[in-house]
C-alpha cells in the first residue's frame, strides 16, 4: 500500500514538473516576439490633429505595434499605403477594434479586407449594449458566433472587449462568463484588466478560467473616484508580473496592449503611456531572464 501511495505522490511531482516545463516553455517561446502593443484610444485627439507624426512619436516612445481603434488618417481608404507606411516604421498591427455595424453585411466585408490588408490578425469587438441586458445578450452571442465564422474566412479572429458592466451578475455567474460560455470557442476574449479589477473581478485567475481564449489584453489602471492609486502602470501596486506570467502561460496571450485614459501629474498622453510601457518592459526583463 505504501509503495502505491509513493507512486502516487511521485506521478503528481512529476507531472507538475512537466506542466511546469511546458508553460515555460510557451512563455519563452512567445517573448521571442514583441508582445507590447498601445491600443490608439490612449491618443485619439492626437491621432485626429496629426496620424502620421503620432504614430512616429509612439515609435520613438517604445512601441513597436499599434492597436487600431477607427482612425486611420489620410489611409482610411489606402489599407496598402498604410500597411507600407507602418512598414518603413517598423510598427506592427496587434489588433483592430471595430463595432458590429462595422462587420455586417458588404460594408462588413469592405472593412474585413481593409483589417487584413494592414495586417491585422485580431478583430475586437470594443462593446454592446446588449451585453449586459437579460432579454439581448443571446441575440448578441448569436451574432458574435456567426461573425466568428466570417472573420475566420479573411483569416482573422473575432474577438470581443470587456468593460465593467460584463462583470455584473448574472444568474450564478456574471455576464461575461455568460458570453464566454455560450459563444464559438473561437471566439477571442480580449481582457480588459483596467476595468476587470475596477469592477472586482480577479484578472489573474480570468487567464486560467478561460485558459487558451484571451489572446490579447488591455492593460490599464482604472481607479475610482478620489482613490489615492497611480494610473501609470508599475507605480499602482498590482502583480502585473503574475498577470502577464499567467497570460503567457496559460491564456494564449499574444498581445499584451497598454490604454491610457488617466494622465497623472500633468503627463502628456504619450509621456504617460511611455511611462507605464516601462513599467510593463521591467516584467518582460524579468520573464525573459528567467528563459535564459
Amino acid at each position: 500500500m505504501r509503495s502505491v501511495f509513493s507512486f502516487v505522490i511521485f506521478f503528481f511531482l512529476v507531472s507538475g514538473v512537466v506542466v511546469s516545463a511546458h508553460a515555460s516553455e510557451r512563455i519563452c517561446g512567445v517573448l521571442n516576439n514583441n508582445v507590447v502593443s498601445v491600443q490608439l484610444h490612449s491618443v485619439r485627439q492626437l491621432i485626429e490633429q496629426d496620424f502620421e507624426g503620432t504614430l512616429v512619436e509612439l515609435k520613438n516612445a517604445g512601441f513597436d505595434a499599434v492597436e487600431f481603434a477607427g482612425r486611420y488618417g489620410k489611409f482610411k481608404k489606402d489599407p496598402k499605403g498604410l500597411k507600407l507606411y507602418l512598414d518603413n516604421l517598423s510598427l506592427e498591427v496587434s489588433g483592430v477594434h471595430a463595432g458590429l455595424s462595422q462587420l455586417r453585411g458588404d460594408v462588413g466585408n469592405s472593412n474585413l479586407q481593409f483589417f487584413k490588408d494592414i495586417g491585422a490578425k485580431l478583430v475586437i469587438v470594443p462593446h454592446d449594449p446588449r451585453v449586459d441586458t437579460v432579454d439581448d445578450i443571446n441575440y448578441l452571442i448569436d451574432e458574435l458566433n456567426f461573425l466568428t465564422a466570417k472573420v475566420q474566412k479573411y483569416g482573422m479572429t473575432l474577438g470581443y472587449h470587456n468593460h465593467a458592466k460584463e462583470f455584473k451578475v448574472f444568474g450564478s455567474s456574471t455576464f461575461w462568463d455568460y458570453l464566454a460560455s455560450n459563444t464559438n470557442k473561437m471566439l477571442a476574449l480580449q481582457l480588459d484588466v483596467g476595468w476587470a479589477n475596477y469592477a472586482g473581478a480577479d484578472s489573474i485567475e480570468q487567464f486560467r478560467r478561460y485558459a487558451g481564449r484571451i489572446a490579447s489584453t488591455h492593460l490599464k489602471v482604472r481607479t475610482h473616484d478620489g482613490e489615492d492609486k497611480s494610473p501609470i502602470i508599475g507605480r499602482d501596486g498590482y502583480d502585473w508580473y503574475q498577470l502577464v506570467k499567467n497570460g503567457l502561460s496559460i491564456g494564449g496571450t499574444r498581445w499584451f496592449v497598454i490604454e491610457q485614459e488617466e494622465f497623472p501629474d500633468n503627463l502628456s498622453p504619450i509621456q504617460a503611456l511611455a511611462a507605464s510601457k516601462a513599467g510593463i518592459d521591467k516584467v518582460i526583463t524579468s520573464l525573459k531572464e528567467e528563459c535564459e
